[in-house]
Order: C-alpha cells, then sequence, then structure tokens
C-alpha cells in the first residue's frame, strides 16, 4: 500500500479492503452506535456531492468545529476527499478567537456540531456559510446530504495532486500566537505510513481516542493509523469513562499526553486505597520491579492479571506524546505490565517524528526500554534528523557539545506557515542544497541513533555561571513529590544574569492530610513552610546550580477549596507564555533558608 499518495487514495483503499469491519464506535448517552467503513463511506459521498454543488474550487477552505465524533470524521473526510482544505479548530477557544482563525484561513464554510451550537450562537458569519452537523450521524447534516447517484460520481472522480494542501492547522499556542500549519496530503500519508512501520497496527487492534481531533497528534496517530490499518476506534469524550470504555469495549492501545496517563494512574490507585488494599498493591509493586532488575522479565502483567481483566485484558500498548513523558510515569506503567512509550513530533511534522520500535519479547523480557525509558527513538523512516550549534545559549554541537537543536527534514515536513512569510524565514534553513526545519526543541543523540529531547531553546536558563540548565528537567523532580500537583519553572533575569525561580501548584487533598498529621494549622506560613523543605528533598539528587533560587506557591481557591493549576492547552500542556515574575522589589522574603515568596502575574 506504499504507493499511496493522498488521504482519499488511503481512504478508498482500506474501504476497498475492509468495508464490512468496524470503524467506529461511540456512546451517545445511551447506547453504543457502530459505522463500518462501508458506513462511513457512503455517509463521505452523500456530503461530499452536497458539497460539490456548492462549486467550490478546488483548494478552497472549510473550517470544522466539534467535538470528537462520526460526524466530525465525515466531514474532515469529505473535505479532504473533494480536494478542499480542513480547517480544524479548538472548541475551547473563545467565539472571537474563533471567528479570527476562521478569517485568517479564509473558509468559505463552518460545519459546527449541534451539540456546541448553543454555546457560539453569538457567531456571525461574515463571508462564509455555517452548516451543523449532528455528531452522531441520526440525521442529514444542515440539508447538504445528496442522494443524487451522479452528483456523488462527479464528487468520486475529482483529482487531488499529492502536494495539494488537506488540512491547516493551528498550533496550540504554547509559545505565543497560534500558527496556521500548512499540511499537504502526502505530508500527513508520509507520516502515516512510516508511523505504521514503527508501531504495527492490525485490523484486530482498537484504539481508544480522547485527545481532540483537531490537534494533530489525535488526527494522525488516533485516527489516520488505524484507519490505515482497517483498525476499530472507540471515541470516548468523557475522561471520567476511560475505565469504564476499557472494560466494555476492551481496546488495545491508547494514545494521549503525559497528564491523561498521570490522572489515569492515579484513579486505579484511588480504587486500591478505597478498598484498603494499598499495602498488597505496594509489596506487589516491589516484586515486580524486583524480578526486573535480576532477570529482565516483566511479570507485571501476571502479578496485575486481575487489573488487567478489569481494564478488558486486552491491552497491548500505550503511545505518550505532545509534552515531554516523565521517565518515572512510564516506569509505573511498566510495573503494571503495560509499555508506555514516549513518541516525539510536532504539528509542523504531521506530527510523528520519532518513537522507540515496540517489541513485545523486548519489554517482557529484557531490559531494553528501562535503558532508553527517556528516548524518543530514532526518527521514523524518510525523516531526517540532525543537531545544531544554538550559540544564544551556549550550545556548540561542532565544538564536542553533547546537546544541540534538532532539525528535520523529510516528506512529512509542512511547506510553511500559511500567511506568515515571517516566521517562514526563522524556522527554514538551507542546508547543502537542501531544506531543513529548526524545530527549537533541544536535544541529543546517542551511539545508536536514538534521540533524546531535554528542553525547549527558548526555556532553556543560562545562569550567572553560563550554566545551561533545562526548566522541564526540574519540574519533572517536582512533580514526583506527592505534595506538589505541577510545577513550572522559569527563567527571571536581573542585574546579575538569570536565576532559576518556581511556582508551584500544591496537591490539596495530600498537602491537607500531612499538614494534619503534623497536627499544623492550614495556613501560608505552615504550606511555606511544608513546600519548602519537600522542595528540598527532592532536589538533592541534582545538581546544585538547578536548584530554584525562589519559589511561589499558586493562589488557594477559597471556593473550590483547592489550589490553582496552571492554564493550559486542550492537549493539556502549560501555555507556559502566560507566566512570569513581577519585579524582585515586590518579593516577600521568607527568613528560613533565604527563600521568597514571588507574586507571579499574567501576560
Amino acid at each position: 500500500m506504499n504507493h499511496l499518495n493522498t488521504l482519499k487514495e488511503l481512504f478508498q483503499e482500506t474501504v476497498t479492503h475492509h468495508s464490512n469491519l468496524p470503524f467506529l464506535e461511540i456512546w451517545d448517552g445511551e447506547r453504543y452506535l457502530y459505522f463500518n467503513y462501508k458506513d462511513i463511506e457512503k455517509f463521505v459521498h452523500k456530503l461530499g456531492a452536497g458539497l460539490n454543488k456548492l462549486r467550490l474550487i478546488s483548494g478552497e477552505k472549510i473550517a470544522l468545529l466539534g467535538e470528537n465524533s462520526p460526524g466530525w470524521i465525515v466531514c474532515y473526510l469529505s473535505i479532504v476527499c473533494g480536494g478542499w482544505v480542513a480547517v480544524p479548530l479548538d472548541k475551547e477557544l473563545k467565539t472571537k478567537e474563533i471567528l479570527k482563525q476562521i478569517k485568517f484561513s479564509e473558509a468559505k464554510i463552518l460545519f459546527i456540531s449541534e451539540t456546541i451550537w448553543p454555546n457560539f450562537k453569538g457567531i456571525k458569519p461574515d463571508g462564509f456559510k455555517i452548516y451543523k452537523f449532528d455528531p452522531f450521524l441520526k440525521k442529514d447534516i444542515s440539508g447538504l446530504m445528496d442522494e443524487d447517484e451522479n452528483e456523488q460520481k462527479i464528487y468520486k472522480e475529482r483529482q487531488i495532486e499529492k502536494n495539494q494542501l488537506a488540512s491547516i492547522v493551528f498550533t496550540s499556542g504554547t509559545t505565543g500566537a497560534a500558527k496556521g500549519v500548512m499540511l499537504t496530503h502526502y505530508n500527513f500519508v508520509s507520516d502515516i505510513i512510516a508511523s505504521c512501520k514503527r508501531i504495527y497496527f492490525s485490523h484486530k487492534d482498537k484504539m481508544l481516542l480522547v485527545l481532540p481531533l483537531h490537534h494533530t497528534f489525535a488526527l494522525t496517530a488516533g485516527f489516520f493509523c488505524p484507519m490505515y490499518r482497517g483498525a476499530s476506534i472507540i471515541i470516548e469524550n468523557n475522561k471520567a469513562r476511560i475505565i469504564k470504555v476499557f472494560q466494555e469495549k476492551r481496546p488495545t492501545v491508547m494514545i494521549g499526553v503525559p497528564r491523561l496517563y498521570e490522572v489515569f494512574y492515579n484513579k486505579i490507585e484511588a480504587e486500591i486505597k478505597k478498598k484498603g488494599n494499598w499495602e498488597k498493591w505496594e509489596k506487589a509493586i516491589n516484586f515486580v520491579k524486583k524480578v526486573k532488575k535480576l532477570t529482565g522479565i516483566n511479570v507485571g502483567r501476571l502479578v496485575f492479571r486481575k487489573l488487567h481483566k478489569q481494564l478488558g485484558g486486552k491491552i497491548k500498548l500505550f503511545v505518550s506524546g505532545g509534552a515531554p513523558l516523565p521517565p518515572n510515569l512510564a516506569y509505573k506503567y511498566f510495573n503494571l505490565g503495560i509499555p508506555l512509550l514516549q513518541g516525539w513530533g510536532m504539528s509542523e511534522l504531521a506530527p510523528v517524528g520519532s518513537i522507540l520500535p515496540y517489541s513485545k519479547w523486548r519489554f517482557y523480557f529484557t531490559h531494553f526500554y528501562e535503558k532508553r525509558i527517556a528516548s524518543i527513538g530514532p526518527p521514523l523512516d524518510g525523516l531526517k534528523m540532525e543537531l545544531i550549534d544554538v550559540p544564544e545559549k551556549g550550545l556548540y554541537i561542532n565544538l564536542g557539545e553533547k546537546e544541540g537543536e534538532l532539525i528535520v527534514s523529510g516528506p512529512m515536513l509542512t511547506p510553511g506557515y500559511y500567511k506568515d512569510e515571517k516566521a517562514n524565514q526563522k524556522v527554514f534553513i538551507e542546508v547543502n542544497g537542501e531544506i531543513w526545519f529548526k524545530t527549537g526543541d533541544i536535544g541529543k543523540k546517542d551511539e545508536e541513533g536514538n534521540f533524546y529531547i531535554t528542553g525547549r531553546s527558548k526555556y532553556v536558563i543560562v545562569t550567572s555561571e553560563g550554566k545551561n540548565v533545562h526548566p522541564e528537567e526540574i519540574e519533572e523532580v517536582l512533580d514526583q513529590s506527592p505534595l506538589i500537583q505541577e510545577s513550572l519553572v522559569l527563567g527571571h533575569k536581573d542585574h546579575k544574569g538569570e536565576k532559576i525561580v518556581a511556582i508551584i501548584a500544591p496537591h490539596t487533598e495530600n498537602l491537607k492530610q500531612y499538614l494534619k498529621e503534623l497536627n499544623l494549622a492550614f495556613n501560608w506560613e505552615n504550606i511555606y513552610e511544608v513546600i519548602y523543605k519537600e522542595m528540598q528533598k527532592q532536589l538533592k539528587n541534582i545538581a546544585n546550580y538547578k536548584w530554584p533560587s525562589d519559589f511561589a506557591i499558586t493562589d488557594y481557591n477559597e471556593e473550590k477549596e483547592e489550589f490553582e493549576t496552571f492554564e493550559k492547552t486542550t492537549t493539556l500542556k502549560i501555555k507556559r507564555d502566560l507566566y512570569k515574575f513581577s519585579l524582585f522589589d515586590s518579593y516577600h522574603t521568607l527568613k528560613k533558608g533565604g527563600w521568597r515568596k514571588i507574586f507571579f502575574k499574567r501576560l
């Protein structure tokens, strides 16, 4: 099937070989709805014929707004299989932001889900038409569905070139304003095929899709890859139902972001504590660790067979992306006998760039993955990855430094940002007549060719001693504390250079319980004292120059009775650029240890 060049060809080929296999399943609140590949193809052709009647020219943009659903997928496929450009939008955006992106992309149509339409009634079309769709496909899509076989034939015969645009995907905006990433049909197809060579799917697999499809990680890894292999996709938008879905539908694969896996694991542990089996649980974990260390054999699946059965008994693999996966979180799943591998990519690569190849034998009978726990693996077939100097951060890979900025080149690489030549000039460089993309990620490579991401170029903190510090490394260490829900480490410049400072969001329930055990009141003096000591405890195993010299604790919401957490994108990445520190003269000094309370503010 490597002759495929467009998403239309990929979809048609899959339908030809797997027409009667289950494609999509979703809970509608009362029961599961099932759609096989042939069902979805019929919907796509009907909607495509309706769009064709509107006489939209090839390459016209069509925006898509809604939750994950069969309706969303039919709209997307109808758009790209007709040679038009799909512009998926984030339903968590405000109406003003959505209108801005529609105008910027020059979309002529907006497809919007009926279930979220009430939240966006304020949308006033300016140069575009709105069509509502039923997410469950129980009725027509705004009267556009066309049964006319002749019109469907015309739609099916529409020609698409491999380098035609398929989508304009807006980045999540964690580092500033969102940019429109242009992705061609072949960008997607080359990435899908290479990804499926690295992580094997078959038509027997079931993918649990919980990440929003407007994000390219979910779009490619959670939708296109299983579709390419004729696998089925279970759509679930309510994260509170994930364990129930595992019990009922028995998925084999799930993709997610680290935060999703953290919440999922915490729910499992909470259930263990609730049933009074915590001591037994800890003994079992320690036993699995000991056997693994001594023999290389993972007995987690055997020791925790009851848990596996409760989760459907079919879990083959979990894949994490969208943000760095903390090694300690991966180890937690390893101990349960569940492989959790870290992939790396970016929207500009459609989006998967690399991941360690999965081998069942290696996971259960060797130390292979433990030895490469933080690795993102080698690049996918067809993708080139190299490291270059970052002079402004004092990183010189050509002078023997281990770290440098990651640059990439290959068929999955975007042709550029939509209507943003200034941004394009910043990120595209020419090396020996070949176009490369500067990712902004700092990384290193081992002797096997596996890459490791150590941080973002713009967030590397250069201390007054000239040391390079990756905030993500410190956050990972701090977040291992049961008293800390999440942390954010930033560089703060003063007259001497750049200082390392941290904002801590305490774990409310655990902190209250800890203070109670110590017979201490829940007040700011005690909270700062406890968090200060906890930070010292967590940081003792990393170099002193990486320690934050100042810290702050997030606000406590009296109404919700919990500490504030950081604002995040829909893929649960902290919007780092929203936070900054005030001037030193407004700090309140905490006497013990000379640490200070810092009042941070939003940009």
